[in-house]
């Protein structure tokens, strides 16, 4: 493929990927959609109403690739308490006037494109975006427990309200729902989990809800614990905003406000996040827009509300399957559409015979993912400051509401800013500062927290190309937007070196990934780029993404060495290789498709030098994959270049592991005596140039006998590793080297001038 596909018309031509990718996400999405409605407050469908508008709206705008959009579970909860809020307690009474708010938050957010906001969002620490997902999981948990056991609770309108009430659910249990209940909880988790890719052909939330179809006729259940679907569609099956009511009730007007506010800040913040996440695992690594998926955002909100639907906002589970599915464009979007407007006429019958309990299994599901134990043990590896910043926006948000606790969790990283700043109370108890000073301190600090990062900026030549020198003080979150504005203003091909000179006292988590993504984007537009500075920062811990303030005294203390790290040392002395500890973000510089993949990427204990003429690389590295963004995955992985050897890129993978990013690729059938190799490998290659000569017979034996290893070459570079083992002990690091002999060998031979 010469060009990554493009959306629009130029898009229909990859129409057999995205059709079929389409009915599979309308597979997930239907029951999704259901279920999110249910957990809002209103009517289920509602759910699907939103997702069929968002299909044939995005596709058309634009703004991302592969992301399906539609109804989030993220926003039920917001969406719920403005029910509550707007109708006086009365879910009926509030839905209605809940429709105007979303008509106006789509009216905001179509404002916001076009003043190009988009990029505000960085304003907000990730810390606290991650914590706002994390109790808005929990919320949805608390709230499902009760359907999940069969008992009817009113909606209340908060959620320690919520929590004081579920112990009244007990005595309600009917344990024919909470058998359905329970069975259908436990097949998310088993079949999210499984490793059987067969049990996995029918998406696990439309199992459920089948599974709970069948269930519910063979214990007869009552039509209140089934899904109320209305007998008409067109006829009283679609709720129209109440603008008059809105008009004459001007005691409504703070309520309404309060509620656009809460919908278009979580809206926009949490649909940022998602394309962010969603890009990373696009197989053609496209970037999407942020201020034009706003601009569709709000246009499609707009119309969903005006037909009775729901807030809509790109959705990260529906996005996965849509790219496991081999989607390749926002057609799918619009194929799920289709699909999910024949089901709703055709199957509508059938839709309302799914019980509540099921629903609640799968939203339950969806819950954990947002809020598990590995998102708090994620952020508490990242830092201490950072779990103290993430607890109290969740309490803050499950004491208060979504827009308290999220301003509550942005007044605590400032505090937590300033406390990391400021000088010990000891330096005013002993004479060193008096209050005046202690005071005017405080306020440099603050106003410094919210300065332009920017010192200087230099603009030179090198090797012909432009390149610009900047040099930095302090980056935080609040301050990263004059940064951002000016990197972005830059030519598109010119090299960047930052400098974070002295004046610089503190880089913050959301500061260090956003150089780590900007550095990342320089190495995929092969752009030079350099970061100068952190040397004489000390880091809060050694996740590459931590904190760190300026400390030279403290930088240069010798940390107590780990195990790994003594183990790897050994092991470097033994090989004659240069050994760097500690870790650091990976580039990757040579466009490796295993290294594209993923989100968190860190390499560790780096090993350098000659192998028999080459330069050999042995690192251990670790990365997340969605769905599963906070589970780290490891893997001791090495690279080799063979100077004198021009190899073409290919990939030998066992089975069909990383098959969808492989997008560029052909498989390549190899010549016949390989049984045993091509029961347990697949060999990629490009479209021009034929990988099997340098597939040789010792390499093809070696991969047999120990199998699970991937081999992928990529701009005369090898990359390997088994993707059966986690870090690499010595004997298998043997084993890697040897994968690298052979394979120089290999090369070497092909490439002896002819005699």
């Amino acid at each position: 493929m010469t060009e990554a596909p493009q959306n629009g018309i130029k898009g229909l031509k990859h129409w057999r990927y995205d059709i079929l990718a389409g009915m599979q996400v309308a597979l997930v999405s239907l029951p999704l959609s259901l279920g999110i409605a249910i957990a809002s407050g209103a009517p289920p469908v509602t759910g699907l109403i939103s997702a069929i508008i968002a299909g044939f709206i995005f596709p058309f705008l634009g703004g991302a690739y592969v992301t399906i959009s539609g109804p989030a579970a993220g926003l039920a909860p917001a969406l719920l308490a403005g029910m509550l809020m707007l109708g006086g307690g009365d879910l009926a009474a509030g839905y209605p006037l809940l429709l105007v708010a979303i008509c106006l938050t789509g009216l905001v957010q179509i404002v916001l494109a076009f003043l190009k906001t988009g990029r505000y969002a960085i304003f907000l620490p990730v810390t606290v975006v991650e914590a706002m997902l994390a109790a808005i999981g929990l919320m949805i948990i608390i709230k499902q427990i009760p359907s999940l056991m069969g008992a009817v609770s009113p909606a209340a309108q908060s959620m320690l309200e919520t929590i004081s009430k579920l112990p009244l659910a007990v005595p309600q249990l009917e344990w024919s729902i909470f058998f359905i209940g329970g069975l259908s909880l436990f097949l998310m988790f088993y079949l999210n989990g499984t490793r059987h890719e067969w049990m996995r052909k029918v998406p696990p939330p439309l199992f459920v809800a089948c599974l709970g179809i069948v269930l519910g006729y063979l214990f007869n259940l009552d039509a209140k614990f089934l899904i109320t679907m209305p007998e008409n569609l067109l006829e009283g099956g679609i709720t129209f905003p109440a603008f008059d009511e809105v008009l004459s009730r001007p005691e409504l007007w703070w309520s309404i406000l309060l509620v656009v506010i809460t919908l278009t800040l979580i809206d926009g913040v949490e649909s940022l996040a998602t394309i962010k996440a969603v890009d990373k695992i696009d197989p053609f690594q496209r970037k999407s827009d942020a201020n034009i998926t706003l601009r569709t955002m709000g246009i499609s909100n707009s119309l969903s509300s005006v037909f009775g639907g729901l807030t809509i906002i790109p959705g990260g589970v529906k996005s996965r399957v849509n790219i496991d599915a081999g989607g390749r464009t926002l057609w799918a979007n619009f194929y799920n559409a289709v699909f999910l407007l024949i089901f709703l006429f055709i199957a509508i019958d059938i839709i309302a015979r799914v019980p509540l309990a099921a629903i609640a299994a799968i939203l339950i599901y969806v819950g954990w993912k947002l809020c598990e134990y590995k998102v708090f043990t994620k952020t508490y590896a990242i830092g201490r400051d950072q779990i103290v910043i993430f607890l109290i926006t969740v309490l803050a948000i499950l004491g208060t509401d979504l827009l308290s606790g999220i301003l509550i969790g942005v007044a605590a990283e400032v505090l937590m800013l300033l406390y990391l700043l400021m000088p010990s109370f000891r330096s005013v108890l002993n004479g060193r500062l008096n209050f005046g000073q202690s005071f005017s301190l405080l306020w440099r600090n603050l106003r410094g927290l919210f300065s332009d990062p920017v010192i200087t900026v230099k603009q030179e030549e090198r090797d012909g190309n432009s390149h610009y020198e900047i040099t930095l003080s302090s980056i935080v979150c609040f301050n990263l937007l004059h940064l951002d504005k000016l990197l972005a203003n830059l030519p598109p091909k010119a090299g960047v070196t930052l400098i974070i000179n002295e004046s610089g006292r503190i880089i913050d988590h959301t500061g260090m990934e956003y150089l780590h993504q900007f550095q990342d984007e320089c190495g995929r537009d092969k752009r030079a780029f350099e970061l100068l500075g952190l040397e004489n920062f000390f880091q809060f811990t050694n996740h590459s993404l931590s904190a760190r303030m300026h400390d030279i005294i403290l930088v240069k203390e010798k940390a107590k060495r780990t195990q790994r790290e003594i183990q790897m040392e050994k092991l470097a002395e033994r090989w004659d290789l240069e050994l760097e500890l500690g870790t650091l973000s990976i580039l990757n510089v040579h466009d490796f498709v295993y290294l594209r993949r993923g989100s968190d990427k860190q390499e560790s204990n780096v090993m350098t030098g000659d192998y028999h003429g080459c330069e050999v690389r042995l690192v251990d590295y670790s990365h997340t994959a969605a769905p599963d963004y906070y589970s780290k995955h490891w893997h001791t992985i090495i690279t080799l270049r063979c100077p004198d050897a021009t190899v073409p890129d290919f990939v030998i993978a066992p089975g069909h592991y990383l098959r969808r990013y492989l997008a560029d690729y052909r498989e390549v059938t190899l010549s016949a005596g390989v049984g045993d190799f091509a029961e347990s490998y697949r060999v990629y290659g490009q479209e021009e140039n034929d990988p099997s000569p340098y597939i040789s017979a010792e390499l093809i034996e070696f991969l047999v006998s120990h199998k699970g290893f991937y081999l992928e070459v990529r701009n005369g570079v090898m990359l390997a590793f088994n993707r059966n083992q986690e870090l690499a002990n010595a004997e298998d690091m043997e084993r890697l080297f040897a994968l690298a002999e052979i394979f120089n060998s290999s090369c070497a031979t092909l490439n002896q001038p002819s005699t």
